[in-house]
């Protein structure tokens, strides 16, 4: 197959092992040692003993044996999943979950640890868990000039585009981006904006407007207010856990995008605003939707299974499954399902997704993402459709603060090099 045919063929998910090894032109043999060494991570096929091998996985090895030499190796997978590239003291990824400044989150997120606390570990590396609000510092004549203007989004998903721009106006507010960079505010700064995009969620809710968080309230008691779901136990508990599970996870295509901006230059408000941006796209927020409208294409747990097989005998992942740095399984999703779980009422669609879950781990031995387990535990909290992935980027603001003030500190500027791989042109 040339590569115009490689590439306008359907991609899959996954590989058969004789694809997978016409692929990288290796023997059956070896492909078993990749698999063995945990370069290629395989799942089971369902009334068989074959097994698929992960597309990208495969993708990843092919690249590093075809670099030529030197950095050239590291570089031609460090992109996707890939060798660690740039030093950080922030988060680290474990078996386990995510570290932050070496604390569990899942350990924080049990013990109760508050948002705002885990923010100030985070951005200072000091553990402090004295109850505290963030102040917004705004009066209500600039907040109704900043805000009252906006629209709720024609759909739901469509709140992360306006956070961004809410982010880049208030960023305004504050002067010009030299002030703003070498203020020295950057925490104060990072306080107003997260609270105040909090208030944003009341545009999703069934008030359709803006619900400004006052000061005395926590992040969840704000966030529960501005959805318009009761600020019950069960839902502080609910939704203070998935603040603190997914306040960062070292550098994920929207952090990095955060990191760029800092290098050059921008101020925090443009980095976050870059770093939405990112997350607004069908690859990473949108998958949280695409997740929904699965489990929502069928009314039974049977039904759902027989989904997830005809997306397996495609080679197409199934959606919520399987997390590329978690092969044992995400504690953060299972400690969200427990979360859900152990609610006394139950929601009617987590009747079968449950059962569902269980039986993809049974039958194919993947385990559920923290996208699903974050989908679990809205539906248990009512939070509304299509607004699941813009909640996970509020959470994540506290490490891109983080990041941003690491990659600011660092002084260097991130500008990776590109391999050129089209035709030579004449001299």
């Amino acid at each position: 197959m040339n590569r115009t045919q490689e590439e306008a063929a359907p991609r899959k998910d996954y590989l058969s092992a004789q694809e997978a090894v016409a692929l990288l032109g290796i023997r059956m043999q070896t492909l078993y040692a990749y698999v063995s060494k945990g370069w290629i991570r395989s799942v089971k096929q369902a009334d068989t003993r074959k097994r698929l091998y992960l597309h990208e996985d495969i993708l990843r090895v092919k690249a590093r044996s075809t670099a030529r030499s030197g950095h050239g190796v590291v570089a031609a997978s460090a992109m996707n999943w890939g060798e660690p590239i740039i030093p950080t003291s922030i988060t680290e990824i474990r078996p386990d979950g995510p570290y932050y400044r070496g604390h569990s989150a899942v350990r924080l997120a049990r013990a109760h640890a508050s948002y705002e606390a885990v923010s100030e570990l985070l951005w200072t590396g000091v553990w402090d868990d004295t109850p505290r609000s963030w102040e917004t510092g705004m009066t209500p004549a600039q907040r109704a000039m900043l805000l009252d203007s906006l629209a709720p989004p024609k759909s739901n998903s469509g709140l992360l585009e306006i956070m961004a721009i809410v982010t880049l106006r208030l960023g305004m507010s504050r002067g010009s981006v030299e002030d703003r960079v070498r203020g020295g505010h950057m925490h104060e700064a990072a306080r107003q904006l997260i609270k105040t995009l909090a208030g944003c969620f009341g545009l999703v809710s069934r008030k359709r407007r803006f619900h400004p968080i006052p000061d005395e309230a926590s992040m969840a008691e704000g966030l529960l207010t501005a959805l318009d779901i009761p600020a019950t136990p069960a839902n502080l508990e609910a939704m203070e856990a998935f603040l603190v599970l997914f306040a960062d996870h070292e550098l994920s295509p929207s952090t990095f995008a955060a990191r760029v901006a800092a290098s050059g230059g921008s101020s925090l408000h443009s980095c976050v605003a870059s770093a939405i941006c990112s997350s607004a796209g069908i690859h990473l927020g949108r998958m949280y939707d695409r997740i929904e409208d699965f489990l929502g294409s069928a009314d039974t747990s049977a039904g759902l299974l027989q989904r997830a097989r005809e997306h397996h005998s495609r080679g197409s992942s199934i959606p919520g499954f399987g997390h590329p740095l978690y092969p044992k399984g995400d504690e953060r999703a299972a400690m969200l399902i427990e979360l859900a779980r152990k609610r006394p009422r139950q929601k009617a669609a987590l009747e079968r997704i449950y059962p569902f879950i269980e039986s993809v781990e049974r039958e194919f031995g993947l385990h559920p993402r923290h996208e699903l387990g974050a989908i679990v535990l809205a539906i248990a909290m009512g939070v509304p459709r299509q607004s699941v992935g813009t909640l996970f980027t509020l959470a994540r603001m506290a490490g891109w603060v983080a990041h941003v003030q690491e990659q600011r500190l660092s002084g260097m500027l991130l500008r990776p090099r590109a391999k050129f791989v089209g035709s030579a042109s004449e001299p």
